[in-house]
Formats: structure tokens, sequence, C-alpha cells
């Protein structure tokens, strides 16, 4: 029954998708965010949900293309420019990287998959900054980001409670352990990010069951972070919550909710993260970050023996043996793991282009109208991209579409801002 239904489904996402492409955009990001492929898997057995959608929206944004109801302006800014040169030095870092072609058995991922990966998260990517135009559509796909954080937020309090994992938390798997968030600290990162959403558009709601049903939901969402016991996302966390509380439209309530961070760390921030926590200080000494400061020397060294070129996508594991004698792993570090793979000109547009959404929002806020739903989503789009590279310093997450969502809600936000001031301008 589950599956004819997803069929069903998926036929109305595609017939719906080749006449209004943002439609296949919208329930894409759902997928990519969300993760339903991974929480009720059985359902998913045997289907490729990426490609079900994938092919009616691309072909719709063609089609939409050729009747010129694709609003290309949107797309005429620096954070564009800036996102198509760092996708375009990741791509020749696979033509162009030494050690794309090694095979030993530190070869963690192949980099083929990797940059087919980097495409198909760019296709999308793309189309959706075209397709994500105005501001009703902006509207429902921000609702895509709170079904996924609210969701996986009552996902992770239902596992604690029904003491369904051991020491720390992972996200949904399927049958092989495989999922989006199958890392812990991947995990907390999705609510780090998510938790400005819960806040600032909880100040939207006038009313008071919608506005406090979403509030009630930040320190379920703390608790999740707790629970994958990350450091980093302990750190993004207090980060966000700390930004979100001196960037709060009332400043008591802001003191409030610093406050209540700090209580929910005391209380429920469980014996292992605690004995984790100690560890951030001497951050030298601890077994765990004494290992990503190798693997971060090894980035370092990859960096400067192949600046332009990096050692190649996907390349890291396999380069790692030619430029330390420690043990192979993973950069645990987005910026490093960028710059090593691709290239300093890679990392370079990768910052460029993180910045540019950042300054962006904080540059464009006021230009809307105080109180509107582009107002609050501005600033909780802000402070979630702060907090994603708070975590992408310890993290991995160049490949993570989450970024790139939020990404496109800055890019729209920025054009609906500069719209507005143009109309009133021309009053």
């Amino acid at each position: 029954m589950g599956k004819i239904i997803l069929f069903f489904l998926f036929i109305c996402n595609a017939g719906y998708s080749l006449v209004h492409p943002w439609v296949g955009i919208t329930v894409g990001y759902l997928f990519n965010i969300l993760g339903p492929q991974y929480i009720w898997w059985w359902n998913f057995q045997g289907l490729r949900p990426f490609y079900l959608i994938a092919w009616p929206t691309i072909a719709g944004f063609f089609l939409a293309s050729l009747r010129g109801v694709i609003n290309f302006e949107i797309i005429k800014n620096k954070q564009v420019l800036f996102a198509i040169l760092y996708f375009l030095f990741v791509f020749l870092s696979y033509f162009w990287g030494p050690y794309v072609d090694v095979v030993n058995k530190w070869r963690f991922s192949d980099p083929y998959q990797v940059l087919i990966g980097m495409l198909k998260i760019f296709i999308f990517f793309f189309i959706g900054l075209c397709c994500i135009s105005d501001e009703n559509k902006v509207k429902i796909f921000t609702c895509v980001f709170l079904i996924a954080v609210i969701y996986l937020t009552y996902w992770a309090n239902i596992q604690y409670l029904s003491g369904k994992f051991f020491l720390r938390l992972r996200g949904p798997a399927d049958l092989s352990g495989s999922g989006l968030y199958s890392d812990e600290n991947n995990f907390s990162m999705l609510f780090v990010v998510g938790i400005p959403f819960l806040f600032y558009l909880g100040w939207f709601f006038k009313q008071w069951y919608l506005r406090w049903c979403l509030w009630l939901a930040v320190p379920f969402a703390w608790h999740a972070v707790f629970l994958t016991a990350s450091r980093g996302g302990l750190v993004g966390a207090a980060f966000v919550s700390v930004f979100m509380g001196f960037r709060c439209p009332k400043k008591v309530i802001g003191l409030m909710l610093i406050s209540a961070f700090i209580f929910a760390y005391v209380w429920q921030g469980g014996a292992l993260l605690k004995s984790r926590a100690k560890h951030i200080k001497n951050f030298e000494q601890e077994s765990s970050s004494r290992t990503r400061l190798e693997a971060w020397d090894a980035g370092l060294h990859m960096m400067l023996a192949h600046p332009f070129t990096g050692v190649g996508v996907g390349s890291f594991g396999q380069a790692f043996p030619y430029f330390s004698d420690r043990h192979p792993r993973v950069a645990h570090n987005t910026f490093i793991q960028i710059a090593a793979e691709s290239g300093v000109l890679a990392c370079l547009f990768y910052v460029l282009f993180m910045c540019n959404c950042i300054w962006t929002l904080f540059k464009k806020r006021d230009k809307f109208t105080k109180g509107s739903l582009c107002y609050y989503l501005s600033d909780a789009t802000l402070v979630a991209l702060c907090g994603f590279l708070i975590c992408a310093l310890f993290l991995t997450l160049y490949g993570f579409e989450v970024q790139f969502y939020l990404a496109i809600l800055a890019n729209s936000l920025g054009y609906l801002a500069t719209k507005n001031f143009l109309d009133e301008e021309n009053r």
C-alpha cells in the first residue's frame, strides 16, 4: 500500500514539475534534507527517488525557459558567480587532480561518484536559484526545512524516550546503515541550522499557539544536539543560541533564551557530551582532537603541494599517505578538505560564496517590512548559515544539501529586498 501511494505521489509531482519546476525543486530538497527514503526505507526499496524527482524537474525547467517564464534576473549577482566558479574548480580537480586514479586501501570514496554527486547538487541548486523567485514560492520552500527540522527533532527525542540508541545518536538509516545523517556530527549540524528557523519564524506567527509550538520545539532541538554528543554540534548550538539572543526582537527574551540554553545543557547535556566537552579547551591533548590536527596538517601539505588543482575531488584519503605518516582519515574541516582536494581557488570561491550569502542577508533585512515573513526569514537564514560555517570548521560538509538550500533562500531574499526597494522608489 505504501509503495502504491508513493508511486501516485511521484506521478503527481512529475506532472506538476513539468509545468512548474519550482514544485520539483521544493520536493527534491524535502527528500535531500529530511531523507524520507531512510526513515521509511521499506517503501523505497528498488526506487531511486532523486531521479524520479529530478528528471521531470529538469525537463520542466527547460520547457519553462523556452516559454520565457523563468526569471534569470535573480541569478545576476556575485553570489551566484562565486558559486559557479567554486563548482567549476571542483569539477576541474577531477580531471587535473594527480591522485584521482590512485587506488589504495585509503580510497574512502570513488572520485567519479563524488563528481557525479557534486554535479547533481549543482544542477538542482542552479535550477532552484532560478525558480524560487517570488514571496509565495519562498514561503512554501521554507516549509520544507521546517517540516524536516520538526520531524527529525521529534524522531531524535523519540529514540531517547524509547531507549533505541546507545551512547551517541545517529540519524535515520536503512538496513545497510547508510543515511543522510548516519554520522552523529552531521546529524547535530541539522539541528544547529534548524534552531534559528524555529525561533525566528515563531515571531512571525501572530497566533499564540503556533508561535509557542515553534518556540517549544527549540529546547527539544537542543536536546537532539546533546544526544549526538557532538562537540562541534555543541559549539554550533551555543553559537546560534547566543547569536539569536543578541539579534532577538526583544532583548529580555534574548537573555532568557541564552539562559535557557545554559540550563538545558546543565540539566540534559548528558555525561558523555560533558566529558567530551571538557577537552574543547585542551584540544591538542585529546586523542580524537589530535587525529583532526594530523588530518589538517596533511591537508595543508596537499594544498601547498598542489595549490591550483588540489589532489583531486574525492581523493583526500588515497593522497593522505603521501603527505603524512599518520593514519589516513578525512579532514574533518570543510575548508581544508576543499582546498586540499580541489585547490586554493576552489576554497576561496567557496568562502566568498558563503560570505556573500551572509552579507546579503545582513545588509538587506531592513528593506523588508518589519514583522513580515521575509524580515524574520532573513534573520533565520543568516544565523543558520553562520551556524553551518561553525560546524564546517570541525566537519566535512561540502557535499551537504542544507548549505545550498540556505543559499537559495539567501539569494531569493536578497533579490526580493532589492525589488521591494526599487518598487518603493518608483511609487
